[in-house]
């Protein structure tokens, strides 16, 4: 787990992320992540392109089971 210290940034809020999530997202200055509220109160931080993966592995396997 890390710790992430909230500061001010221009007009609003902002995060530093560690360098050691930097790495394991695999994200670089200017990359769009989302910032998603789970059902049991947490929050999860996925890149734009992880969510679109997820969302088409969701399509594909209802596609599959439909055809069944």
């Amino acid at each position: 787990m890390a710790e992430l210290k909230v500061e001010a940034i221009g007009g609003g809020l902002g995060l530093k992320l560690p360098r050691e999530i930097v790495e394991q997202l695999h994200v670089q200055a200017g990359d769009r992540v989302s910032l998603e509220k789970m059902p049991h109160g947490c929050f999860r931080l996925v890149t734009i392109e992880d969510k679109l993966a997820e969302q088409m592995t969701m399509i594909e396997d209802f596609m599959h089971e439909e055809d069944a």
